[in-house]
């Protein structure tokens, strides 16, 4: 097994491109999933894949965890309903090959016969949010620590001390916040989903995302 520094993990859309540009501007090798160099592969230090938050020797993108051990995991967590949002139009609505890796995974986040009669944009959302609730608890059950992606900079003194890695005050400040976001890429206006949303989709579903979104301390 080759030893890596730093996995970082958690659901699509949870700011782990972001999360990964802030490491590099402290000085550590670690690449994205994202397909475009010089990410997509597996880093000097490490890498940044919500892929990885499981073992699978076939992710979309990116390298796959086989192969390599890594001396700490980061499980970055965001606003579920921000989160929620972006995973149904960026990630389900645009289709292949995320939705089925996803499905493989995290089996609860398939639909019914009955869910697909659903209007497209409400499976889209229902989907996303079984995926925040699930893929989130695969990531934190690998983790040794989660953090909250809006907090990143005041936990950073931190984590660097924890991995000894210099900490540079006012370099995480130069990583833009948009880093990945969705209007970078949409054609349409992003959408936005409530609570309300969800608990008409699934009620049960969305007690257990508030108390799960609680723990994380949204």
């Amino acid at each position: 097994m080759e030893r890596k520094k730093l996995l970082i993990t958690g659901c699509g859309r949870s700011g782990t491109l972001y999360t990964t540009e802030v490491w590099r501007s402290l000085g550590l090798d670690i690449r994205h999933e994202r397909p475009i160099p010089t990410h997509g592969s597996m880093g000097r230090d490490g890498a940044a894949s919500w892929f990885m938050a499981v073992d699978d020797r076939n992710p979309p993108f990116g390298p796959s965890t086989a192969g390599y051990k890594f001396d700490f995991v980061l499980h970055v967590v965001r606003n579920p309903l921000k989160v929620i949002a972006s995973v149904a139009q960026f990630i389900l609505q645009k289709g292949a090959p995320s939705p089925e890796y996803i499905e493989r995974h995290a089996p609860e986040t398939r639909l019914s016969f009955e869910e697909r009669t659903l209007e497209p944009k409400q499976q889209f959302i229902l989907r996303a949010a079984r995926y925040w609730y699930h893929w989130n608890l695969l990531a934190e059950a690998k983790a040794d620590q989660t953090f909250q992606v809006e907090q990143l900079a005041s936990a950073l003194p931190g984590l660097c001390d924890h991995l000894g890695v210099e900490y540079r005050p006012g370099q995480a400040d130069k990583v833009p916040k948009d880093t990945n976001a969705r209007w970078h890429y949409l054609r349409e206006e992003p959408w936005v989903v409530n609570w309300a949303d969800i608990e008409a989709l699934d009620p049960s579903l969305c007690n257990e995302i508030r108390h799960l979104a609680a723990s994380y301390g949204y």
